[in-house]
């Protein structure tokens, strides 16, 4: 079996069969490791995104959903109780290829805290891809082409929406995400305009700034370095364009100031 048919016939796997069935494929975690960690994508595909200073936007590439996701309160400050790196997140919503700005947009975000949890989900299968696969397979399901996972839990840490101002700006108080078994680390973000859905995306992180976090300061050094790398992301790999998904992280002198990021999105409107 191709390597495309392979994370495809993995994929549907997750999305549409029980636990027995999954359990009687992927029976050793060696194999679900084979199939996952076996992207080709070419890392110099992955630009960053234009920043406020930046007199110019680019149409921002789409990614999937990811399973984990489900209406987030509106509200700045997304911590809650979480600890870890504080990071200030400013978005522009713009208009591509004119690059105005878009007024109204709900732009709402989720992603995993410092140890690779995401809020409503289960702690256990962060860092440990088997249980995953079987948590995904036994409780997923297929909506409109994406795979779909309903919380467990009431936890909502991690996850808030706005509405863009007349600028096209929107704010986030978050801290620096940490990893999880498959993937390099990311933030979700999906943009919504005149009630519908225009962009599904995620953002991802310079690796050297990665690792001087998840070394040096807890609680990411619980885990440390994330062993994942852009070229063998299958999320990554699957768009195959990373337009603008490069967060410009500042960066600060201790855990005690906040990173910031500015990031314009440019969306492809009718």
């Amino acid at each position: 079996m191709e390597k495309k048919s392979r994370r495809k016939f993995f994929l549907s796997i997750l999305g549409g069969i029980g636990t027995l069935i999954l359990s009687a494929w992927l029976f050793r975690k060696s194999i679900i490791r084979k199939v996952i960690f076996n992207g080709n994508f070419n890392a110099e595909n992955l630009s960053p995104a234009p920043s406020e200073s930046d007199d110019l936007c680019v149409l921002t590439t789409s990614q999937v959903e990811g399973p984990f996701f489900f209406p987030s309160p509106k509200r700045k400050d997304i911590r809650e109780d979480r600890n870890g790196q504080k990071l200030e997140l400013k978005f522009q919503i713009l208009k591509h290829p004119d690059c105005l700005p878009i007024k109204g947009a709900v732009v709402e975000i989720w992603h995993c805290d410092a140890e690779g949890t995401y809020s409503g989900y289960p702690e256990e299968i962060s860092h440990d891809i088997w249980k995953t696969a079987v948590f995904v397979g036994k409780n997923g399901v297929e909506e409109n082409g994406q795979m779909h996972v309903d919380p467990i839990n009431d936890n909502r840490f991690l996850r808030g929406q706005q509405v863009s101002n007349d600028e096209g700006w929107v704010e986030f108080d978050t801290i620096f995400p940490g990893w999880y078994d498959g993937r390099v680390p990311h933030i979700h973000a999906k943009i919504i305009t005149d009630k519908d859905e225009q962009l599904l995306t995620q953002f991802y992180f310079d690796p050297d700034l990665c690792d001087e976090i998840y070394t040096k300061h807890a609680p990411y050094d619980t885990y440390g370095k994330c062993p994942m790398k852009f070229e063998k992301d299958i999320v990554l790999d699957t768009s195959g364009e990373a337009n603008g998904l490069m967060l410009n992280i500042k960066a600060q002198n201790s855990m005690n100031h906040p990173l910031r990021a500015t990031a314009k999105i440019g969306l492809k409107t009718v």
